[in-house]
């Protein structure tokens, strides 16, 4: 056999074998390239925004820096070209903490100041408190800006001293513990919690007492307070349980439910659900047993 026709026989053989070893990336890019072009496609920004961080994040799974750099800069686009402020605050929030984890400091920094914008047009407070917390954690956990996440957390309990719906104020504030122990501000977050929490049982309606001290619970448990927390819900449970009428006295285990759920507490949300269910019974009035029943059924699933 001549040399030329052996080396078409072994150029035969060798481009199968690269055309297989190229195959499964190129497929992975072009389904990456689809999915990039299906996001910019949908025309509400909030879902265009979400969409587009989650091509970023495979984007850069599969190592594709420049792929992943232009889908978050389409989703910054989108994010600042959101009118409603809420909704703003909370894209810009999300599309900051991408580009932080992706060392973009600059940029998402930038982002934020925007973000700090939106959030000044934000009415109710309760809402501001939680988007403003996350602008906190974005500063301290990927911009190396403690100082800066410390600032917006006291404005954060300045606000929330302000709002008038008692069980809103703690709720607010427990979000603003739960961020300070995210950023390793142990002592403060500690403090603002058992502070909270007191504030939790002095309310006067025994449902919203039930609801804060669970939600109180839960926030110990994210803070990684497995005793205080298991001490909390049972707590939670007792005042529960003494809710005299049983409609209210099943949402309140919902809501216990719920929260064990939240931070793994599987068995616990069950053995709440089964106690939802048997204030339920008690309910006489079916127009109003049947869809609290259908809730509980829900929240099984």
């Amino acid at each position: 056999m001549s040399s030329s026709r052996i080396a078409l026989f072994v150029l035969l053989l060798v481009l199968p074998l690269l055309a297989g070893c190229g195959g499964g990336a190129k497929k992975s890019g072009s389904s990456l390239d689809s999915q990039y072009r299906q996001a910019m496609a949908e025309p509400d920004p909030a879902a265009r925004v979400s969409q587009l961080l989650t091509v970023a994040d495979k984007q850069n799974k599969a190592g594709d820096l420049l792929g992943m750099e232009q889908s978050l800069n389409a989703a910054a686009d989108a994010a600042l070209g959101m009118d409603d402020a809420q909704g703003k605050t909370l894209a810009l929030n999300r599309v900051a903490e991408s580009l932080g984890k992706a060392g973009q400091a600059g940029e998402a920094k930038r982002l934020l100041r925007e973000a700090s914008k939106a959030a000044d047009q934000i009415a109710e407070d309760e809402i501001k408190v939680s988007a403003l917390s996350r602008m906190a954690f974005v500063y301290g956990k990927y911009l190396n800006g403690q100082d800066a996440a410390t600032g917006y957390l006291k404005n954060c309990e300045e606000i929330a001293a302000g709002i008038q719906r008692p069980e809103g104020k703690i709720a607010a504030l427990l979000e603003v513990a739960l961020t300070y122990h995210q950023l390793a501000l142990a002592d403060r977050a500690q403090g603002l919690a058992d502070q909270t929490l007191q504030a939790a049982r002095t309310l006067e309606d025994a449902r919203k007492r039930a609801d804060a001290v669970a939600h109180a619970a839960a926030t110990l448990s994210k803070m990684d307070q497995s005793d205080a927390a298991q001490t909390v819900f049972r707590e939670a449970e007792q005042l529960a349980g003494q809710i005299p009428d049983p409609m209210s006295r099943a949402y309140a285990f919902i809501h216990l439910s719920d929260q064990c759920r939240a931070c793994g507490r599987r068995a616990d949300a069950q053995k709440a659900l089964q106690q939802a269910e048997a204030a339920a019974d008690k309910v006489t009035d079916s127009s109003m047993r049947t869809p609290l029943l259908e809730t509980i059924d829900r929240s099984r699933r």
